[in-house]
């Protein structure tokens, strides 16, 4: 326990210094004033301001190919905290053994439920699970990695976060 609550100061001291740096940079226009276009090595917005992305990874690679925290938070309470540390881009990871077991599959996918019982075992899994659903009321037994991520979208655009 000791390790994940150390890994857990890490990570919040990090993404708070990242934040702070991102902060500071000069104010910009709203986020995004598309299309984008590029001119030599910068990304440019339709009034031709260079734009700076600034970001961090969501890992959900791991191996219930589900992206994490899920079980202490909502997607909407994650992205929230992302965002108010000056945050404009989620990089969310994936396995590609998760593809891999799609087409394997038949093109379906397998429900949160599976993946995690999978992989963690029937009393962990179900545990994990559990705090999944109670975190995230739009997700259920028949919820899939996928969907997941496919619910991220709208949260993000809420959010104006790419």
């Amino acid at each position: 326990m000791v390790a994940v609550f150390g890994c857990r100061r890490w990570l919040t001291a990090l993404l708070t210094v990242a934040g702070a740096s991102a902060s500071s940079n000069i104010p910009r226009a709203s986020w995004p004033n598309g299309p984008f276009v590029t001119s030599g090595r910068w990304i440019q917005d339709a009034t031709g301001s260079n734009v700076t992305y600034v970001g961090v990874n969501w890992p959900g690679s791991l191996d219930t190919m589900i992206p994490e925290g899920l079980q202490y938070q909502s997607i909407e309470s994650i992205v929230s905290r992302i965002k108010s540390l000056g945050m404009n881009t989620i990089r969310l990871t994936y396995a590609t053994e998760m593809i891999d077991q799609y087409y394997d599959n038949g093109e379906a996918d397998i429900p949160i439920q599976k993946a995690l019982t999978d992989v963690l075992g029937q009393g962990n899994g179900m545990g994990l699970y559990d705090n999944i659903i109670a975190n995230n009321p739009p997700f259920n037994e028949e919820t899939t990695r996928l969907q997941v991520r496919g619910y991220l979208v709208p949260v993000l655009t809420r959010v104006a976060m790419f």
